[in-house]
């Protein structure tokens, strides 16, 4: 298999073009036997796994609401706007790989332009009225990992330690995506030099072409790994364990049972909701 694209001028000399589609149904893949993996993984575990949840549940769950806010509406927003431009971005990239023809610049470029600004937004939000000190991936979190692996290997009895708001696999994922659609964002953005735009003319020869090669590389295998994750995300967006997650992405809250059986009261401070309001009222204490 070849991993990278070339083309050659009249002298024979090699241009690279970035890297070769064919490493596509690589990524693809992967993310397809992961999730065969997670699937054989859940139907060995499942039984220990729900004795788990329902032990921890079982406790702590007085004096509070039936409904807990799990995700304020402009992060859905968010969330879901984000989502229809990477699918955008996504299906403009590589449905023509795949034979389907159609115009697909602009609509390509315009995505990355409010994806873009999305993301900067976000990141606005995130820094100044939210607590990025809860996505930080501490001790606690690589101890809860260590001790989820020992009781999945049966050498611990108690079952992990409670996250607070993020476990650590949802830091690591967005972390991951993150980074992968913030080169995505970088890289596209440079490459608009190369097109013509209603508020600036193309310059191919901004940069130089060994630059070019290693903006289409980093571009394409970013690209690839944020549709692997992708397909990945879905998976476990549909996963019947995993809708109550799916739900708070959508309305924006958890049920008491969910709060309690998934995460520590003295780590994540959630808010109550009440009849579709929200209550600044904290429920629990800590941060």
């Amino acid at each position: 298999m070849e991993f990278f694209r070339v083309s050659r001028n009249a002298w024979g000399q090699e241009t690279l073009l970035g890297v070769s589609w064919g490493l596509l149904w690589v990524f693809v893949g992967a993310a397809l036997v992961f999730i065969a993996v997670h699937l054989v993984y859940k139907w060995l575990l499942a039984q220990d796994e729900s004795r788990s949840r329902a032990s921890t549940a079982a406790s702590g769950e007085l004096n509070l609401p039936e409904r807990l806010i799990r995700h304020q509406l402009v992060d859905r927003l968010y969330h879901w706007t984000m989502a229809v431009t990477v699918l955008v971005l996504l299906g403009t990239s590589f449905l023509p790989i795949w034979g389907l023809k159609f115009p697909w610049i602009d609509a390509h470029w315009i995505a990355g332009v409010l994806l873009t600004l999305f993301v900067a937004c976000h990141m606005v939000r995130a820094l100044f009225w939210q607590d990025p000190r809860s996505m930080l991936i501490g001790v606690r979190d690589w101890r809860g990992m260590v001790q989820a692996t020992q009781w999945l290997l049966r050498r611990r009895k108690e079952a992990p330690e409670r996250p607070g708001r993020y476990p650590l696999l949802q830091k690591l994922y967005h972390h991951g995506i993150a980074l992968f659609v913030l080169l995505i964002l970088a890289t596209g953005i440079a490459m608009m030099a190369k097109i013509d735009g209603p508020f600036w003319t193309r310059n191919p020869y901004l940069l130089s072409s060994d630059t070019w090669a290693a903006i289409y590389v980093v571009h394409d295998l970013a690209a690839m790994l944020v549709l692997a994750a992708l397909i990945i995300h879905i998976y476990f967006a549909l996963r019947p364990d995993k809708l109550w997650n799916t739900r708070a992405m959508i309305f924006g809250w958890i049920k008491r049972s969910d709060y309690v059986g998934h995460y520590d009261p003295e780590l994540w401070r959630a808010e109550a909701l009440d009849e579709g309001t929200r209550s600044n009222a904290a429920v629990a204490p800590g941060h």
